[in-house]
């Protein structure tokens, strides 16, 4: 997880950045009613509908995340001649900090998306669209646009709804190297299974069904999302990945690192837009930052917001940051809280993993141990001794961090899930009232010296010993230091 101090900073010189978005826009209408009876004429439900809401959706939602985050974007789409365009139109013109080209072409429907809910469930949805490549002219247009607008940006967006702007390579191909000519930097987020047309994209951010169509290599598991970015990477379909995996959280994928970000929603209302808001404040971060991991997880944290809300959607400022203290706050346990969220995971199916340690002066060992142990887990439980615990297994003059220090550094670790203390010897009593399913520990020990092995066994659980990295202990650096 991304820390406080560098989410604010984030929160805060965003809005220095400019964003220029390319892409499909369409309308998203919701109907709400009630349903109380069945039609006598076909068994269908009758709907009595109350309200009407209508949303920008496709690329209009990516510019509508931007908007929310008071950051500065340009938009380039194509519309129709009728209702919906008109709406859009309207609506576009209200918005501060946009300046936009939507294009009218009058011989294409503006793409309206009608999704029909009642008592909280989607019954159905109706299309009206025109699918079909830019003509000569509307290419033309589009590209002097670009080339205006794209002098501003820090970074560009391609949102591909496959209705219009990049249904041709060739066309999606003139726009990439025109980018890469001017040194911007292009993510995108792609529709179809020709990804070979966003060759030359800094980064391209699909689904896990996008993804498989493409490569077909289903990311079901880490491993898999891992061998799947590299397909994508090893072909030059474009430089890197982020791949979006819904209740397994996001996949960074790059030439030569990886990192699996877990998803910081408990629980998922809607995931419709999901990917435009990901899309949006990862690019949004990039410009800033310059930095793939910290954009990921801003991205991350503003995705575990935008699926607890209904359709498409925008996130704000004071969201993000209440999500990050809430989920900072989670991460420590307090007994009596314990069995309330081991119930809900287990309720959810969650993996549970369990390890321990004074972790006093964190190093790079602890950190490849938990990041090994994560992978193989849905959540990841770090006990942790108590000072006078410490004490009497090390000696008096250890810890060297309090208790509280060594909880805050375990907390800021993204792959670290929660954080509990004990003040006994050992973490015995609290895995029996955890029963993790996975005992990770460290290789220098040997099975019958762990801790909890049995109880685990005896259980179904299983035990993961860890190899170490070498040269990397507390002790040693506790050494160096007195030493130098």
């Amino acid at each position: 997880m991304i820390n406080q101090s560098k989410l604010e900073h984030i929160i805060t010189n965003i809005q220095s950045k400019k964003v220029l978005v390319i892409g499909d826009i369409m309308l998203d209408k919701y109907i709400f009613g009630s349903v109380s009876r069945i039609s006598p004429e076909a068994p269908i439900p009758i709907i009595n509908i109350e309200n009407t809401k209508l949303l920008e959706g496709g690329a209009g939602n990516v510019i509508k995340n931007l908007n929310s985050l008071n950051i500065k974007t340009s938009f380039i789409s194509i519309i129709g001649n009728d209702l919906s365009g008109k709406f859009l139109k309207t609506h576009f013109k209200k918005l501060k900090n946009v300046e936009y080209a939507l294009l009218q072409d009058n011989n294409r429907k503006t793409t309206l998306k009608t999704r029909y809910i009642a008592n909280g469930q989607q019954l159905f949805r109706t299309d009206e669209e025109t699918v079909s490549p830019l003509n000569a002219i509307f290419k033309k247009k589009i590209f002097q646009y670009f080339k205006l607008f794209i002098k501003q940006a820090d970074i560009v967006i391609f949102s591909d709804y496959g209705k219009a702007i990049f249904i041709e390579e060739n066309f999606c191909q003139k726009l990439i190297k025109y980018a890469a000519r001017a040194k911007k930097k292009i993510v995108v987020d792609p529709k179809g299974d020709n990804f070979q047309k966003y060759k030359g994209a800094y980064f391209i951010t699909p689904n896990s069904k996008e993804a498989f169509n493409a490569t077909h290599i289903d990311p079901r598991d880490n491993k898999l999302a891992d061998k799947c970015g590299k397909y994508i990477i090893n072909k030059q379909w474009a430089q890197n990945i982020l791949l979006t995996r819904g209740e397994n959280g996001l996949s960074l994928i790059l030439k030569n690192n990886t990192y699996h970000i877990k998803s910081n929603a408990e629980e998922v209302f809607d995931v419709t837009g999901a990917g435009d808001t990901v899309i949006a404040l990862f690019s949004a971060a990039l410009s800033l930052t310059n930095n793939n991991v910290e954009s990921a997880h801003f991205a991350n944290l503003g995705a575990s917001i935008a699926v607890k809300k209904l359709g498409t959607t925008s996130v704000s400022q004071s969201e993000i940051l209440e999500v990050s203290k809430n989920i900072l706050k989670a991460k420590t346990l307090s007994s009596s809280s314990l069995l309330d969220n081991l119930n809900n995971w287990r309720a959810n199916k969650y993996t549970i993993g369990f390890t321990n340690g004074c972790f006093d002066l964190m190093h790079a060992g602890h950190i490849d141990m938990l990041k090994k142990a994560s992978e193989s887990c849905d959540k990841l439980i770090v006990a942790v001794n108590s000072d006078q615990s410490i004490k009497r297994l090390k000696g008096d003059k250890r810890p060297i961090l309090n208790l509280e220090a060594r909880k805050k550094l375990l907390q800021s670790l993204e792959m670290v899930d929660f954080v509990i203390s004990f003040k006994e010897d050992t973490p015995l009593e609290l895995i029996k009232k955890i029963k993790p399913n996975i005992l990770y520990k460290g290789a220098d020990y040997k099975i019958n010296e762990i801790v909890g092995a049995d109880f685990i066994k005896k259980n179904g659980g299983s035990v993961i010993r860890i190899d170490l990295t070498k040269n990397q202990s507390t002790t040693k650096l506790i050494s160096m230091i007195n030493n130098s």
